[in-house]
């Protein structure tokens, strides 16, 4: 499932995958519900393997 993808996710590569708006799915990031990593400050990434798990626990 999600080969087409890369191991680490944009926000809009995760929103595209789950089928969310980006409001829900910020939501979900801020409060460690999808675990995701912060570069520079700004730019969010999220593990394929995180956002898999969150699938599979909804």
């Amino acid at each position: 499932m999600l080969e087409e993808y890369p191991d680490i996710l944009t926000p809009q590569e995760a929103m595209e995958i789950l089928g969310i708006g980006k409001n829900l799915f910020y939501r979900l990031l801020n409060d460690g519900t999808i675990p995701a990593k912060r570069v520079g400050g700004k730019i969010w990434r999220i593990a394929k393997k995180n956002l898999m798990s969150y699938i599979w626990k909804i």
